[in-house]
């Protein structure tokens, strides 16, 4: 067998360089770095930015924005980068709008109106609105009572006045009540009250003589008998959740044994009957002769609420809560105050609305000088509640929930504090009490 040994020529291939394999880099979390997405909303606004002539940018210089306070040598103050660059953000749109005709207004709004949702535009302009027109659900129904020599004369309306002035106050006007639209029947529960109690259950070891097994007879014992009484509990009537005295009936029946504190059970204690002793000792009763700023209610809407208003307004509306005077609906400016610098985000969403919509009724003068002027002095109705927001530091708990850096402090209370902030510039009470 002829076998012979074939040699080819051998061919090398030409190879590139070879890509080492890459690893991603670990995060100090251990977590992928997040990305930055933009919406498609957004995304759509900046394609017609790039479409459209952009105005050239400002020269940056040394000398600080418009708007922007200055120290002595001329540097910004030292109220946060955040602060002062939204108020030359604020300058710049101010400036591009007064170089706008009514035309390109008209035009840029009707752009902007096409952008949105309907549906969101609606919501905006409803929450916009702080006086909805319509009958208020608060008005007491007129009733027809005959005249009757034994009534006692009405009382005198009440004045709004400061603490350390015994004069009552001048110009202080009052805004009319909330109006809202009950859309769902209420529901109500009937109570039959003529009808008896129920019978007191028996006592479970009454006081019986129990004779004990008598002993063989003998010559020494006779025919003994041995009685024995079981302890009895005091005898303490039964809670009566309207008694004056619940409270101590109730610790005296239950914890005997434990120390009592009727400072921490205040809350629990029933409400006093109109006109009795305990109700003419409330702060907010109607018919005192005057009352302090501090003292004054205020409803959701910023709008203020009279003593007798507020009592007639039922519990279910939300402005209820255990303050000095349990009795009388709305809140105090003190006690907004305390609400802003809750621990829980939603007391301090409504903290911040509320004060945000009393601020702007307070420059726009719905309680006597506002944006206007100066008339009057330092001791009428509006200053006295300027000094209540000041010491309650209203403004500063604002200005602080807003300038919560990006990514930190919960979302909503930075916006409701943003939104308090600019009712409070639109109002324009800041401008007219400057330098008091």
């Amino acid at each position: 067998m002829d076998t012979t040994l074939e040699i080819f020529d051998i061919k090398e291939r030409e190879i590139s360089d070879i890509k080492p394999p890459s690893f991603p880099t670990p995060s100090a979390t251990g977590f992928p770095a997040p990305r930055k997405r933009v919406s498609a909303f957004k995304q759509q606004r900046q394609a017609k930015a790039t479409v459209s002539a952009a105005p050239a940018a400002p020269v940056a210089s040394s000398t600080p924005r418009p708007g922007v306070a200055a120290d002595q040598n001329g540097a910004p103050s030292q109220q946060g980068p955040a602060m002062d660059e939204r108020r030359g953000i604020d300058e710049e749109n101010k400036a591009v709008l007064d170089s706008m005709s009514p035309g390109d207004r008209a035009a840029a709004q009707k752009e902007l109106f096409d952008s949105f949702d309907p549906k969101f535009l609606q919501m905006l302009l409803r929450r916009a609105n702080l006086d909805p027109i319509g009958p208020s659900p608060f008005d007491a129904p007129p009733t027809e009572t005959p005249p009757s020599s034994d009534r006692p004369p009405p009382a005198k309306p009440l004045q709004a006045t400061v603490e350390d002035d015994p004069e009552p106050s001048s110009g202080a006007g009052t805004s009319p009540a909330p109006k809202r639209r009950a859309d769902k029947p209420k529901k109500t529960v009937a109570f039959d009250e003529d009808a008896a109690p129920p019978a007191a259950p028996p006592s479970l070891f009454p006081a019986t003589t129990i004779p004990r097994p008598q002993p063989p007879p003998s010559d020494d014992l006779a025919h003994n008998h041995i009685n024995t009484h079981f302890p009895q509990p005091p005898r303490i009537p039964d809670l009566d959740p309207a008694d004056p005295d619940f409270l101590e009936t109730m610790h005296r029946k239950y914890f005997p044994n434990l120390p009592a504190d009727p400072s921490k059970l205040a809350w629990m204690a029933p409400i006093p009957t109109p006109d009795s002793a305990a109700d003419r000792e409330s702060p907010y009763y109607p018919g005192q002769d005057s009352l302090s700023v501090a003292a004054l209610r205020f409803d959701f809407r910023g709008a203020l609420l009279p003593p007798r208003v507020s009592r007639a307004i039922p519990a279910n509306q939300g402005l209820h809560h255990h303050g000095e005077a349990p009795e009388a609906a709305g809140y105090t400016i003190p006690e907004l105050a305390r609400l802003a610098r809750s621990a829980v985000p939603a007391q301090r969403c409504l903290a911040y609305q509320t004060l945000g919509r009393m601020l702007y009724r307070l420059g726009r003068g719905d309680w006597g000088v506002g944006a206007g002027g100066r008339d009057g002095d330092e001791d009428d109705l509006v200053f006295s509640m300027w000094r209540c927001f000041r010491e309650g530091k209203v403004l500063e708990s604002l200005e602080e929930e807003a300038g919560q850096p990006e990514g930190k402090g919960h979302l909503s209370c930075k916006a409701y504090a943003t939104e308090a902030l600019w009712l409070f510039e639109k109002g324009g009470f800041r401008e007219s009490w400057k330098g008091r």
